[in-house]
């Protein structure tokens, strides 16, 4: 299933952005500054340890609200890992 961002390990979280990805990658490049959805300008990064990064909190949520999909449970708590 195809959604309206992309999600984008950068400074030190999994973010999401709706920056489109430069073709013909699957994934943003390393070392380029996209907008996240949290809205901040961060700085990708590539590799496994990055994809294990927790995920940004307000990113989470507005991916969430983007696709109908409910809150996370522990959102409250802050911690949208």
């Amino acid at each position: 299933m195809s959604h309206p961002f992309t999600w984008v390990p950068a400074e030190e979280q999994r973010h999401a952005s709706r920056d489109p990805v430069p073709p013909p990658a699957l994934e943003f490049p390393p070392e380029l500054t996209v907008s996240a959805l949290c809205g901040r300008e961060v700085f990708t990064a590539t590799g496994d340890i990055p994809w294990l990064w927790p995920t940004c909190p307000d990113c989470d949520r507005t991916t969430r609200e983007l696709v109908g999909a409910p809150p996370r449970h522990d959102a409250d708590e802050g911690d949208a890992r």
